[in-house]
């Protein structure tokens, strides 16, 4: 993508000065699908029987995690998160050695059953989590988890770094090999300004084509090689399937490689570029399934996400959320005894 002067200007800011604040499936209990459509009369405002809408202070939004801080799991160098334990090669060659290759026959989604409930996902979370793999935190405190999924530039993601840093808010942005080749400095410009980067693919295939382990390794560890030939710093190991498209062979895999694959409860339609969402349908959608302990799964190349940003994230401040990095994120809450 080539950038005009005026652009070029405000992204060297971002890199070089920090001024701008800038289908079967093991453990499946049901078939869930996240749903676009929104009841007639859809509040723009979260609602349901466990939030309530209040008044937000500047005090409320100082006290959310800052996007820069560091964790057990992270150390910052540079501005970057670099993550303070990386599994050997040596380590995950013993573990893939051992186990089969798959293609996908999952497609993950969610139903749900009322206004800012709990959703049910298509498969269980305790099974789930025996695989490293997350949907959500088990918790009644409203706490949510921002994940973006970028796998092209689309002229969003710097607004929408803005607009986390306004709010102070952390938050994960998966980005595919292919991203980092084509916008090397979009990716870079994410690191320096304290987000996580998860790895979303080399080229965001159908992950029901990638049968063998071989296919698996290139498509998540050549986007490992690239990140870190960019910044320098080893990636951090969060992974997310396109499309939530897996498999427990492919969970297992990813696992191998020491990483956390990241799945969603919250999310809309907000990918095709060609049928992008109103402002208002977006808002209705979106809050009407935030729910406590949420991982959210927005599109980087949405217009209307970039748009609505900074209203969504003030309007769920003021129902009380807070954000959270996905290092912080319980490991415990769904073992299976």
């Amino acid at each position: 993508m080539k950038y005009g002067k005026f652009y070029a200007e405000i992204l060297m800011t971002f890199l070089f000065t920090g001024a701008v604040s800038m289908a079967a499936f093991a453990g499946a209990t049901l078939k869930g699908v996240d749903y676009i459509n929104n009841p007639s009369e859809a509040s723009l405002t979260v609602g349901g029987p466990s939030v309530q809408n209040e008044e937000s202070s500047v005090a409320e939004t100082e006290e959310s995690q800052s996007s820069t801080e560091e964790t057990e799991a992270v150390k910052l160098i540079d501005g970057i998160r670099v993550p303070t334990v990386i599994k050997s090669d040596e380590a995950i060659q013993a573990d893939l050695s051992v186990l089969p290759g798959g293609g996908a026959n999952m497609d993950w989604g969610n139903y749900y059953p009322a206004p800012n409930s709990v959703p049910v996902g298509n498969a269980d979370e305790s099974w789930l989590r025996s695989l490293k793999t997350y949907s959500r935190e088990n918790t009644q405190e409203k706490v949510c988890y921002l994940t973006f999924d970028l796998g092209y530039e689309n002229g969003h993601t710097l607004s929408i770094m803005e607009t986390l840093k306004k709010h102070n808010a952390p938050a994960t942005i998966f980005v595919t090999g292919a991203c980092i080749k084509s916008n090397p400095e979009i990716v870079l410009a994410i690191a320096k300004n304290g987000f996580t980067v998860g790895n979303h693919t080399l080229n965001h295939k159908n992950m029901s084509g990638v049968t063998t382990k071989e296919m698996f390794f290139t498509e998540v560890n050549t986007v490992e090689e690239q990140y870190e030939a960019l910044t320098g710093h080893p990636m951090n190991r969060y992974y997310r399937p396109p499309e939530g498209k897996s498999s427990q062979a492919q969970l297992m895999l990813a696992e191998a490689m020491g990483y956390k694959t990241m799945l969603w409860s919250v999310a809309y339609k907000d990918y095709d570029e060609k049928a992008q969402p109103s402002r208002e349908s977006a808002l209705a959608t979106l809050n009407k399934r935030i729910h406590p302990g949420a991982i959210v799964l927005l599109h980087a190349t949405s217009r209307t996400n970039a748009a609505i940003l900074d209203e969504l994230l003030t309007g769920w401040e003021s129902a009380g959320y807070t954000f959270k990095s996905l290092d912080e994120l319980p490991e415990n809450e769904f073992v299976i005894q």
